[in-house]
């Protein structure tokens, strides 16, 4: 018996022995990106948001002086946990019971969207000291806008 052993390929050796642990939890990391490949891209435009939202959130707190806090903090990692989570059983719902009828992933990475650029335009409004949107719409504005008010 220890003859067959000893002259055997590694390959075969691996196949006698069966799989590891290190394989099994590969194809299921393998097999969980392959599932969510397709919303891939809104994954990280929602990462890219909540991020924004943490920076201009930091800047807009030293602005007004308020201290920075590790709660404040902790709240972006549980935003980041649910969103994402929110995305991705709605993606398999979705996909896997409703085949498509209803995009609820696209219904609530929507309403996610919405939700931190509003908290973008809050912090802004503070970094700018006004209105963001009124300021753009000023300094857009063309000198046949600028004759009319006068």
């Amino acid at each position: 018996m220890i003859w067959k052993v000893l002259n055997m390929t590694p390959i075969q050796q691996k196949n006698r022995r069966g799989l590891r642990m290190k394989d099994y939890i590969m194809g299921l990391v393998v097999s969980t990106v392959a599932v969510l490949a397709p919303i891939q891209a809104v994954l990280i435009v929602t990462g890219i948001l909540i991020f924004a939202d943490l920076i201009t959130g930091v800047m807009a707190s030293r602005k007004k002086g308020q201290p920075i806090t590790s709660a404040g903090l902790r709240r972006t990692i549980t935003k980041i946990a649910i969103y994402n989570t929110a995305i991705v059983v709605g993606f398999l719902a979705e996909t896997y019971m409703l085949e498509g009828f209803i995009p609820i992933s696209k219904i609530a990475s929507g309403l996610i969207a919405v939700v931190e650029m509003a908290s973008l335009y809050e912090n802004l409004n503070v970094l700018n000291g006004s209105n963001i949107f009124n300021a753009l719409i000023e300094r857009l504005g063309s000198i046949n806008d600028k004759s009319k008010d006068q």
